[in-house]
């Protein structure tokens, strides 16, 4: 509390003169003025002072201003004066804010009190003075008071950076400072307008958190945004506060991204020749990066990359070389891609293309005769081309014919079309005079060959007295054919030279079969009949070895009914030991096919099929 000290307060009194009533009268000795008897006594300036005067120095806007005195009066007579309270602001003149008519008696100090409230004043620095009496300038005390201004906030957008790759976070942030002269409790809300609807829902509220700040106090708020599910593009976001608020932009950059597009590749190219196949590629995002552009084809196991490095919006062309010497004639799709897009282009890779087909050749050759074999070939490719048709056999029984130098170079235009003929005189006699190996008296797999296809049958070769129907030393059979019936002998001659008692058990086991099988079909000799082990081994590539124990039933059931079928066509009558397929079976027993059965029918048939080979 502001204590003021004493002072005197004048009462009218000037010179020894006394004013009442506008009229001036002489005072007499002892002070005393003459007059009538009831004239009301006055009180002298010098008796009425104000002894203490307590204020507050400082108070908030919502308080009352308390200004608090005392006046005590030194004379004989109790008297009534007016006190008044005046404000002064900021050197501004002062205005009376509150006056009292106040009884101060002779006996005892008198109190008084002001308060002013809080509509009269405002936050400021005020000087006051309490003055008694009318005439004030000389009967007043004086003091300063300062109304506080009360907590106010203030929110300044401290965002360092409001531009921001998509997929990485951004933080706003906001400064709160209290300018007041105490301290407050403000909420600071961050929102942004995700849905760009110009409006901030819960769901976009960030982050919302309470700040208790002392006069002249700042504290920063912020908030994350988790970019990776936004769109590239502009974003209000908001800072509030309950009585303020202030906006601001976010931009949501989109990061780089390469756009693959005019992909172009050579509609056609020779095979051999180096391909180029080239796109545009352009980063559509907001920044600068890099990516790897890939070329892929549906016909080759490796691919080909290139780093491209590209400013926002920049373009460049991609060229990638390809080899298609190890790519096979026709179509191919090939693709260049970088991590967000991809562009796909056709090339067809043209060549020569030599077909075989109309295969000729013997299907007995006697020892010491002259093989004449022959095939067309056929260019069907769109290059003219070269290459080396070849004869060849199977000579070391593996059903893999080999080459042995017996060729002719070719050269066809496409669609061009010429018969190659080889004629080979082949002994059983080891001699450098024959191209090739000499052949023992058994069937050989043989054909003719170009680097793209070929055309393959098999071939008897049989001793030079068999063609005549003769006898060998020891008295053999003859070559049978055209439908009689032979004996082992004669079909173990036909097929091997030898002896039915000559052959091992295996081949005893499969010549047996031939044997029950018999007649053969029209045209067909013995020498030509294969057994199911030769057809497995030559048409269906099952991993048998000539003489090892054939194992007819570890074959896939597929490859099985396909043996069966082949070996089948070879004799006139379904008797014997013949196997029937799963169709037959089902034919047989249910009137219908095997795929037209139930599931458990069809369990059956596989179950009979199966007890055909005990």
């Amino acid at each position: 509390m502001l204590s003021i000290g004493y002072g005197k307060l004048l009462i009218g009194c000037v010179a020894g003169l006394l004013l009442i009533g506008g009229a001036t009268l002489g005072l007499g000795i002892g002070g005393f003025a003459d007059g009538p008897s009831d004239t009301e006594t006055t009180v002298g300036e010098d008796e009425l002072e104000i002894r203490t005067v307590q204020s507050p120095t400082e108070i908030r806007p919502d308080e009352p201003l308390r200004v608090q005195l005392q006046i005590t009066n030194a004379g004989s007579e109790t008297t009534t004066q007016q006190v008044a309270l005046r404000l002064n602001r900021d050197g501004q003149p002062p205005e009376t804010v509150a006056t009292k008519q106040v009884e101060v008696s002779a006996a005892e100090p008198t109190d008084v009190t002001f308060a002013v409230g809080p509509d009269q004043i405002s936050p400021g620095e005020y000087t006051y003075a309490v003055a008694v009496g009318e005439e004030s300038s000389s009967s007043e005390s004086t003091g300063s008071v300062a109304v506080l201004t009360p907590p106010t906030f203030v929110l300044a957008d401290t965002t360092e950076n409001a531009t921001i790759v998509r997929g990485t976070n951004a933080s706003i942030r906001a400064n709160l400072t209290n300018v007041g002269a105490y301290r407050g409790v403000q909420t600071v809300q961050i929102a942004v307008d995700a849905d760009q609807n110009g409006q901030y829902s819960d769901a976009e509220t960030l982050n919302e958190s309470v700040h208790s700040l002392a006069g002249g106090q700042s504290q920063i708020s912020t908030a994350t945004v988790r970019t990776a599910d936004l769109e590239p593009g502009r974003y209000q976001y908001r800072v509030a506060t309950e009585n303020t608020s202030t906006t601001g932009t976010l931009y949501v950059q989109q990061p780089a991204t390469f756009q693959v597009q005019n992909t172009t590749a050579p509609a056609n190219v020779t095979r051999g020749e180096t391909a180029n196949v080239s796109a545009v590629v352009e980063n559509v995002g907001d920044v600068a990066g890099s990516d790897n552009v890939t070329l892929r084809s549906d016909s080759m196991n490796t691919t080909y990359s290139r780093s491209v490095s590209l400013a926002a919006n920049e373009t460049t062309t991609v060229s990638i070389r390809v080899n298609t010497t190890n790519l096979s004639r026709g179509t191919h799709n090939h693709s260049l891609g970088a991590a967000d897009d991809t562009d796909t282009v056709s090339m067809t890779v043209q060549d020569s293309h030599f077909e075989v087909s109309d295969l000729a050749g013997p299907n007995v050759l006697y020892v010491g005769d002259t093989a004449v074999f022959s095939a067309d070939v056929t260019n069907t490719g769109e290059n003219t081309g070269t290459q080396s048709i070849q004869h060849r056999i199977d000579s070391d029984d593996d059903d893999r014919p080999e080459a042995y130098g017996v060729d002719r170079n070719v050269t066809l235009e496409p669609g061009e079309s010429t018969r190659v003929r080889f004629e080979i005189e082949y002994t059983v006699t080891d001699s450098t005079d024959y191209p090739v190996e000499p052949l023992s008296l058994q069937t050989y797999i043989y054909g003719i060959y170009s680097k793209d296809a070929r055309a393959s049958t098999a071939m008897s070769v049989k001793p030079s007295w068999a063609k005549d129907g003769g006898s060998s030393g020891s008295g053999g059979s003859t070559s049978v054919s055209d439908g009689d019936r032979a004996s082992l002998d004669e079909i173990t001659q036909d097929k091997y030279g030898l002896y039915y008692d000559e052959v091992s058990g295996e081949t005893k086991r499969q010549i047996e079969e031939i044997h029950e099988r018999q007649p053969f079909a029209d045209g067909l000799a013995a020498a030509e009949v294969r057994t199911r082990e030769e057809i497995a081994r030559q048409e269906y590539g099952a991993d048998v070895k000539s003489g090892e124990k054939f194992n007819f039933t570890g074959l896939e059931i597929e490859t099985q009914q396909k043996v069966e079928a082949d070996f089948d066509a070879q004799f006139r009558t379904d008797s014997g030991d013949r196997i029937e397929s799963w169709d037959e079976l089902a034919n047989d027993t249910y009137g219908k096919s095997y795929e037209n059965l139930t599931a458990s029918r069809q369990a059956d048939i596989r179950t009979t099929y199966q007890d055909q080979f005990e």
